[in-house]
């Protein structure tokens, strides 16, 4: 067992949980049945239990796992935790044959403190299932579906999430970036003056008016338009008879889809005749919520989404319809079982749209000349729709070195008319290494809120999304004074020796808050932790002196993950009594403040900028010392 070090990045609450009496189990069937059943990777034992025999030590394993597949469920339901928390103490219960385990959870702040006992409590509650009972493979989807049924829906009711909150709040994750859960799935990165809040890839610079203008076709369409950007000529009808009048304007082939749909459901594309558009109209029809279809000009090409944000182009990727990849020794039709069943041996919150082979696949192949009986060259993609789409999924080439400028151009544009910092701008090219005003291409669609981490193109553009985003990976200089009236005295020189810099300092105690002029902030309730969190979100605060007078950090946590300096005075901590700490008590503060102290990350590449940003001073940074004789 390793001794637990905190992640950079996420604090911890603690959790108590009862786990009663189990036989000793075999770690190693064990962990072949989570690796099947839910591909559960597995990590190094971490904690510090005590009153643990050295014959019990699988006991630990056994709570160990439980704490990863608790992890593993969070994930599952779109809550962010990564690190994995640890195991603090281990220990009998006045029941027989039970003990009473007391965890370190990772903690998101505002996040249903309901979520860790359903992840967690039932996490290792299904390990101790799956010891009681025999395990067979043919129970391996029924358990994955209780999983889901028991825990996952539970903890995705708490909590709203989009697809993109977990790979990006991952990616930040591993860059050390902080993160604190703000409620209705919306997060805050990084701290104080240096933060942002995002929800998916949504960011705080989206305006809410842009979002809702580029959720409608028809009026994207027409702004567009009206700003002299390349749209597509469509007409809106309700009915058969007016989709054919339509034909009187609009050139064959058409594009016909659902006015207010989503997703690409209810589109046809390369409508050529009247019968063609009949049906399709009706199948635009039944999508549409409010009973309204564009009938639209077909333009040739291939959709191609240009991701801005932050003002320029982050990546490019040609979308291409969902599709099997050939081998050169199977079928189209083996290549789609095979694709499928590596998609079923996939936990169901981990797998992509499964791969169809219905009558609409059929003609898809047959349209790029595959029958379904035909073995692919290697690499040769092979189409099972007619075109990309939310629903049945798509494949994805990465463009982002062949795009021509002036189609950058537009879609940098387009992005700045609808007042989105973050965009999916969709561009039908036959080439979008030429010009669109070469290639006749159109704006599709401008997508608010556009999907990011989706695939390992976007998941590889991430950082450099985060870091247009954020300077300095959100961090601000957080200092800690630790002791009494000389901590508190020491602490106010500090900060004014950081507001005569420039900087907006604040100071807060358990009891006291002062912002940069001295004057004291009122703050509903005490404690440090809660006034370190609201300065936190203080979107004013440069740089923050933290005074610790008590033993508080020992029950709710440090509220930040890392501190820049620490001053340290002899004597004078003190518990909820105002008696003095014991010598252990104030070791175990200072043990956890060091661990903080050394965990500063390095300097962000790209980021020598920061040097100039005269509000933050980085020279005025206290040298850990202390007055201890």
């Amino acid at each position: 067992m390793s001794i637990w070090t905190p992640t950079l990045g996420q604090s911890f609450r603690d959790m108590v949980i009862t786990l009663d009496a189990v036989e000793e189990v075999d770690v190693v069937w064990l962990d072949g049945v989570l690796a099947r059943v839910f591909n559960l990777e597995l990590e190094p034992v971490v904690g510090t239990a005590s009153a643990m025999e050295a014959s019990d030590s699988w006991l630990l394993e056994l709570i160990w796992r439980g704490l990863l597949l608790g992890r593993e469920f969070l994930q599952a339901a779109g809550i962010p935790i990564f690190a994995t928390g640890y195991i603090a103490s281990l220990e009998h219960a006045t029941v027989a044959d039970s003990w009473v385990v007391h965890l370190g959870v990772p903690d998101l702040g505002g996040l249903d403190p309901e979520c860790h006992r359903i992840a967690y409590g039932q996490g290792i509650h299904f390990i101790q299932q799956l010891v009681r009972f025999d395990y067979s493979e043919s129970q391996m989807e029924s358990l994955r579906n209780l999983a889901v049924r028991k825990i996952i829906m539970p903890l995705a009711r708490r909590v709203q999430a989009r697809k993109s909150t977990i790979p990006l709040l991952r990616a930040a994750h591993q860059l050390g970036i902080p993160f604190l859960h703000v409620g209705g799935g919306t997060y805050q990165l990084g701290w104080g003056s240096r933060s942002r809040k995002v929800d998916g890839s949504t960011t705080d610079g989206d305006a809410t008016l842009g979002s809702r203008l580029a959720q409608s076709k028809v009026r994207t369409a027409s702004l567009l338009r009206m700003a002299g950007l390349p749209a597509p000529v469509h007409q809106v009808v309700r009915t058969r008879d007016e989709a054919l009048a339509a034909t009187r304007t609009l050139d064959w082939p058409l594009v016909v889809k659902p006015a207010d749909g989503d997703r690409g459901e209810g589109v046809t594309v390369g409508v050529g005749d009247d019968q063609q558009l009949a049906d399709a109209f009706a199948r635009a029809l039944s999508a549409s919520p409010r009973k309204q279809v564009i009938v639209e000009q077909g333009v040739p090409g291939v959709c191609h989404r240009l991701f801005v944000a932050s003002g320029r182009l982050l990546y490019g990727v040609k979308r291409l319809p969902k599709s099997v990849v050939g081998d050169g020794r199977h079928s189209v039709t083996e290549l789609i079982e095979i694709a499928n069943r590596a998609e079923r041996a996939k936990p169901p919150w981990r797998r992509e749209t499964m791969y169809p082979s219905d009558d609409l696949a059929v003609v898809a192949a047959r349209k790029a000349g595959f029958a379904m009986t035909t073995i692919p060259v290697q690499g040769q993609l092979v189409p099972l729709r007619a075109i990309e789409s939310t629903a049945d999924g798509g494949y994805d080439v990465d463009v982002s070195q062949d795009i021509h400028p002036d189609n950058i151009e537009v879609a940098l544009r387009a992005a700045e008319l609808f007042h989105l910092e973050v965009a999916g701008i969709d561009i039908i090219s036959t080439d979008i290494s030429q010009s669109w005003t070469k290639t006749c291409a159109i704006i599709n669609e401008v997508n608010y809120s556009p999907l990011l981490g989706g695939g390992s193109i976007s998941k590889s553009h991430l950082p450099e999304f985060l870091g247009g985003l954020l300077s300095a990976r959100g961090r601000i200089p957080i200092h800690v004074h630790v002791g009494g009236v000389a901590a508190l005295t020491s602490g106010m020189e500090h900060q004014a020796r950081l507001v005569a810099s420039g900087a907006r300092c604040y100071l807060t105690s358990h009891c006291l808050t002062l912002d940069p002029w001295c004057i004291e902030i009122a703050v509903p309730g005490e404690g440090l932790y809660g006034r370190c969190r609201s300065l936190l979100l203080n979107r004013r605060v440069d740089q923050m002196i933290l005074v610790l007078h008590n033993d508080e950090l020992l029950k709710a946590g440090l509220p930040v993950d890392c501190v820049d300096s620490l001053v340290i005075y002899h004597g004078e901590l003190v518990n909820e009594a105002g008696h003095p700490l014991s010598k252990a008590a104030r070791q175990r503060i200072l043990n956890l403040l060091q661990a903080a102290r050394s965990r500063i990350p390095g300097e962000w590449p790209g980021e020598s900028h920061l040097a100039d940003d005269s509000r933050i001073s980085t020279k005025t940074e206290l040298p850990i010392h202390s007055t201890e004789p």
